[in-house]
């Protein structure tokens, strides 16, 4: 689109709201730790200082600085550049609610990318009129919709402690989207100086309403499906920084009319000492709609290193499929 000035470009905006509370802290309390905890995190990967990179790299994301803000009960945003182009993010503590607005892009005349100003701006203006509403409210917060079909506590029984979230994103155009995004990681009993991993990952529920007719959703089940197999035959895909390997796809039975699952492993080019990153999904078609439930990271493993019998965390399949297998029947079973 004209960004401005006859320059083409684009700009996306992304809005998360968040509030939860566990049976140790309030909603209040958990959104105090977690914003401080997430603080530390935005911090540690500051990249450049004063305009210059201090990390001695050449490529990769450069994140600049935090500049505190005054929005809500605590602010700060976050500049970086990256792959999708420049970007500002905002955080906010606002009572129960973690609120995070990111806005960016980049051009394709003109400058490489929005000025940083620019981002800020828009940002901090969506911001306002977020921080404002949400102060409207306190009371504890209902999960409603698709997302509240499965709970934390089905996810930890079918995977392991802890599970939090979701994080709910929704798509109202033609085609209604909704995704559901759980964190899930071991806690691991240490001692301070103790060194440790931990297995867990990414668990995310993609609920897509096609509609009826000769492209609904049986057309998109059945072309995906032949899209794995083909990227399985072809032996990968990606490009000169990833490369994505698929598993042969196998048909699953007692899941919605049709179910199949498939097991990828990305491998980032630019970063040999990385390890792939693991991922299994189950993708099920369900009258007009299908359903897709994703797990990305480790299953076994973890712990002490130092501990006997110590094994770094990897995706066992025997122990993913069938976690995903069972929150997949509680989503589908939900839908009814």
């Amino acid at each position: 689109m004209d960004v401005g000035d006859g320059v083409l470009g684009y700009r996306a905006l992304s809005i998360a709201v968040e509030a939860r509370s566990t049976e140790a802290l309030s909603a209040v309390e958990y959104a105090a730790d977690r914003f401080e905890r997430d603080k530390k995190a935005h911090e540690r990967r500051v990249n450049v200082r004063d305009g210059k990179r201090i990390d001695g790299r050449t490529s990769g994301s450069a994140f600049g600085e935090l500049k505190a803000l005054e929005y809500g009960d605590a602010s700060y945003s976050q500049s970086s550049i990256g792959m999708n182009g420049l970007k500002a993010e905002v955080f906010v503590r606002q009572g129960p609610w973690l609120i995070k607005v990111t806005y960016g892009g980049d051009n394709r005349t003109g400058a490489k990318y929005p000025s940083g100003d620019e981002t800020r701006a828009a940002a901090g203006k969506v911001t306002e009129l977020i921080t404002a509403e949400m102060a409207k409210s306190a009371d504890k917060v209902k999960l409603t919709g698709p997302c509240g079909i499965v709970t934390a506590e089905q996810i930890e029984s079918a995977f392991f402690p802890a599970a939090g979230g979701p994080s709910v994103s929704t798509n109202d155009g033609r085609i209604k989207q909704t995704a559901c995004t759980w964190t899930v990681k071991e806690a691991v009993k240490h001692r301070p100086g103790d060194e440790f991993t931990a297995r867990g990952g990414q668990l995310t529920i993609r609920l897509v309403r096609w509609g009826g007719g000769d492209t609904g959703s049986t057309f998109q089940f059945d072309r995906d499906a032949k899209k794995y197999d083909r990227y399985h035959a072809k032996g990968g895909i990606g490009d000169d920084r990833l490369h994505i390997v698929y598993e042969p796809r196998q048909e699953l039975s007692g899941l919605g009319e049709k179910a199949f699952v498939v097991r990828s492993s990305t491998t980032k080019l630019y970063d040999k000492s990385a390890p792939p990153m693991m991922e299994m999904l189950v993708k099920v078609l369900v009258g007009d709609q299908t359903v897709e439930v994703a797990f990305r990271g480790t299953t076994t493993g973890g712990g002490l290193v130092d501990a006997a019998g110590y094994r770094a965390p990897f995706l066992d399949p025997a122990v993913a499929q069938p976690a995903l297998t069972k929150v997949a029947k509680i989503f589908v079973d939900g839908l009814k």
